[in-house]
Parts: structure tokens; sequence; C-alpha cells
């Protein structure tokens, strides 16, 4: 079952939808760009939400490219409930319920930053309903402790303190995820750019949509509590429970070689371990500035 959708007044955006999973569970979604056009499923970031794909992806070019955008909640993010012991390789189950409720059969999917390693599970767990698979600064391999020495102390701090210091994590996934976002906004951002290259914090510092469409994606990421970013932690650096060699699907990736929340490194390796991967790297374009410059690239190479 559907619920009602909202819609937008400009296009056909379809908002704030949620599906209902086959055990009960609700899964939150956004569509935009083109009602039947080529499906892309958008597996954000974390601590994110579907609001991300915004950031980065206008309505425009994904009308012009034919192009419909379901970018879809995370359990414990936005409009998804929590599910408890959650591994990697259940969401590829849940993105496939999603899409034979829709009525599609084989769609591409678009994974940026966190939302890489889901998929590589999907490329691993659901070769025969994929059309393509791209990976844009998320080859994120944090269960390889040799690749990440590159990685700045704001990541770092997200990743390993829910296993080292539970109770202290969230303590500080709260204070920087549920209070400030909603107190101090401009604090906020000035500490999530202090830790970003310079190419990055030019992305953020110019654009003060991109800002406010930061600030409500993070809001909408915590609008459960930070349980759902306390798990997905936890998840970043334990086994993903299949190789990187057992791929079959063809992927693409996309990485900036500035990008210190994801460092090149890990895209490196992980292109040379998946059989059938391309990788395309930019010299001078970090974690947020090489999808906000290059999206209609992007977009082109799965459509």
């Amino acid at each position: 079952m559907i619920h009602a959708s909202i819609y937008t007044e400009m296009k056909m955006s379809k908002l704030n939808q949620q599906f209902h999973l086959p055990d009960g569970r609700r899964l939150g979604y956004d569509e935009y760009g083109a009602p039947d056009g080529k499906p892309i499923l958008y597996l954000h970031g974390s601590p994110s939400s579907r609001l991300e794909a915004k950031l980065y992806l206008s309505e425009d070019l994904l009308q012009s490219l034919d192009v419909r955008l379901i970018a879809v909640d995370r359990p414990g993010m936005g409009l998804s409930d929590f599910q408890p012991n959650r591994r990697l390789l259940d969401f590829p189950k849940d993105l496939v319920a999603l899409a034979d409720c829709l009525k599609i059969e084989r769609f591409a999917i678009l994974a940026y930053s966190l939302g890489g390693p889901y998929g590589l599970a999907c490329g691993f767990a659901i070769p025969d309903r994929l059309t393509k698979a791209g990976i844009v600064s998320g080859a994120a391999l944090f269960t390889e402790p040799e690749l990440m020495m590159n990685i700045n102390e704001g990541t770092r701090k997200f990743l390993t303190m829910p296993r080292e210091k539970p109770l202290l994590s969230r303590l500080f996934l709260w204070m920087m995820l549920g209070v400030m976002p909603r107190l101090a906004s401009k604090k906020f951002i000035a500490g999530a750019a202090a830790v970003l290259p310079e190419t990055d914090r030019a992305v953020v510092e110019a654009n003060a949509d991109f800002q406010s469409g930061f600030i409500q994606m993070v809001r909408e990421a915590t609008r459960q509590g930070t349980r759902g970013a306390f798990h997905e932690s936890l998840l970043s650096i334990t086994d993903y429970g299949f190789r990187l060699q057992d791929i079959r699907t063809p992927l693409q990736f996309w990485h900036g070689e500035a990008d210190k929340n994801i460092p090149v490194e890990m895209a490196r390796f992980a292109a040379s371990a998946i059989p059938k991967c391309e990788a395309k790297f930019y010299p001078d374009e970090g974690h947020l500035s090489l999808f906000k410059k290059h999206a209609a690239e992007i977009i082109r190479a799965l459509v």
C-alpha cells in the first residue's frame, strides 16, 4: 500500500511517500524527474536522508535526461522505520520490494558517500534487477584499517565511537545531529565545513541554498532520533557479508582525489578488486564538489 503523495506545484515530483514492506515496516521515499522515465534508485549517505538527492540533482536535469529518480530513506532515517539487527545485505531486499510495488522490473542504482556500501551490496545481491550501478565518492571500505590513513577526524569519530564508546557516541550524535542543526545551524555548517578540503568548503560556503538543503537533510535524517545514524556507523565498520571479488554486476566509480571523508585509496582498492569496474578519478575534486560539478555526466552514464 502506498500512502497519499504530496505533489510539488512545479513538475511531477512525488514527495514524502511511504511503502509498507512485507514485514510491516514502512519505507520512505521521494520521486523526482520524469514519471515514466528511466528508473534510478538513489542511495543517500549517512547521516542523511532521501532529501540529499535535491542537493546535487536538479529537476530540470532529470527531466531533460528522461530520468525517474527514486530517493529512498534507509531504516531508522527519515520516513523509514528502524530495523533491529539490520545487516548490509538486508537493504537490497527492501529495494526489490519497493521496485516490485512500483512495477519496475529493472533499475539503475546511484549510491553516494556512505550509501556506497549499499550500492556494493546491491551489485552483489541483486544483479539480475540492475541495469547499471554507479557509486559517487562512496567506495567506503572502512573494514580495511590500512585504508583509513587519510580520513578526516570528524568522519573517524562518527564511525569508530559507536563501537569504542557507545554511550558517549549517542550523546555526541544527539548533540551534533539532533540539537545543533535545529538550534545553531550556522555553527553546525561552519563545523562541518571546517574539516573539508578547500574545494568542498567552496561548495558549502558560497551556496546558501546548499547550506539550507544540507540542514534540512540532516534534520530529516534524525526525525526519529539518532538510532539510525548510530546503527549505520556500526554497519560501516562491520564485515559486509560478501567479498568485492564476488560482485558480478558491472560498477562505475567516480571519486575525487582530494576527498578526505572517503579517501581515494579506498576507491582504487575496490576498483582493483571488483571484476567489472570502471573508475574515474578527479585530481582536484573532493567529497562534495565532485558530485556538485559532475552530476550531469554521472546521470548520463547511468542512463
